[in-house]
């Protein structure tokens, strides 16, 4: 009698899409809140959610309150450690600089992300890596990978408009080599809740 279980491939694509799911609702969560930019973040240990969280740059005044950064404060709390080598974190867009070095120094062990972080810059967010960096990653022995398939669709489509953040709202122009940011936008709601 044959096994009616998914194959491993397709089942890892599945938990891909679940997790990322999660991460691209807390990032519409983050704008539709006002509490920051639309990033967020899932921290996964023994295959279930640990924390789920979005970016609070702007809610809590503090330009390091990155997604990522927001879930790993939130899951060493919760563990009472800092170490999280037991975890994995999967992210609505690729980590800064920033949040990688936290990662690596939390210990996690994989990075799973959807958007490019192209995809934010021409969105008009600042969100750049340096070349510099992308050497560094290959180079930090954390696991970092981008998800395939729908799961990644999803993450891209957070920035396909401009977002409206209550008080200042971002629409690109592209003027003389660089972007513009101006007050105009629109709200997306998660639709996967």
């Amino acid at each position: 009698m044959a096994s009616m279980e998914a194959p491993p491939q397709a089942a890892a694509q599945d938990r891909d899409y679940k997790l990322m799911k999660e991460a691209v609702c807390e990032a519409y969560r983050a704008v539709d809140r006002g509490d920051g930019g639309p990033f967020g973040a899932v921290i996964v240990r023994d295959d279930a959610v640990l924390v789920s969280c979005h970016n609070l740059v702007r809610k809590n005044t503090d330009p390091s309150a990155h997604a990522e950064v927001t879930a790993i404060r939130q899951a060493c709390r919760r563990l009472g450690k800092v170490d999280l080598s037991d975890c994995e974190i999967f992210a609505s867009c690729e980590p800064c600089p920033m949040c990688i070095a936290l990662i690596r120094a939390s210990k996690i062990k994989k990075v799973v992300y959807g958007a490019k972080a192209e995809a934010a810059v021409a969105a008009g967010f600042d969100a750049s890596i340096p070349e510099a960096f992308v050497e560094y990653y290959r180079k930090s022995g954390i696991e970092i990978r981008q998800v395939q398939g729908e799961a990644a669709r999803i993450a891209d489509k957070v920035f396909e408009k401009p977002w409206e953040i209550p008080g200042e709202a971002m629409q690109r122009r592209r003027t003389g080599g660089g972007w513009f940011e101006k007050a105009k936008g629109m709200v997306i709601r998660c639709l996967w809740n």
